[in-house]
């Protein structure tokens, strides 16, 4: 990552108290939240303006499946790392997601530290490439 430049998040969850606890947890001198949405739709109507560097991604939405979401994300925006946000962490899901393009997952519950080092994990993994 540059210095001074800070990477752009963009939450997807379908509950407001995760959005808010993540937009809290993640926004600081590293990080930047660009925007969140509750859907698959609302996702991807503000995603090809907004242009994140990272997307949280829940696996549950009330809309669609995560796991298809995370395909569309892949082929729309292929330089966007995609973080997986689940309680759903079975070795299905997890493989599916790593296959179709996820860099990482965040474990719900979660804190501070772990959503961090999610994110500074993929900027690095990126960064290296």
């Amino acid at each position: 990552m540059a210095i001074g430049k800070r990477e752009r998040v963009f939450i997807v969850d379908d509950n407001a108290l995760t959005r808010t606890l993540l937009r809290m947890m993640i926004q600081g001198d590293r990080y930047e939240v660009v925007g969140d949405a509750a859907s698959a739709e609302k996702t991807m109507e503000r995603l090809p303006a907004l242009r994140p560097d990272i997307v949280c991604l829940d696996v549950m939405l009330p809309d669609s499946d995560g796991l298809a979401l995370l395909r569309r994300i892949c082929t729309a925006l292929p330089a966007c790392a995609v973080l997986m946000v689940t309680a759903r962490n079975d070795r299905n899901t997890v493989e599916t997601a790593m296959r179709d393009g996820a860099k990482g997952f965040i474990i719900k519950p979660f804190n501070p530290g772990t959503v961090l080092d999610a994110l500074d994990q993929v900027v690095a993994n990126l960064a290296s490439r």
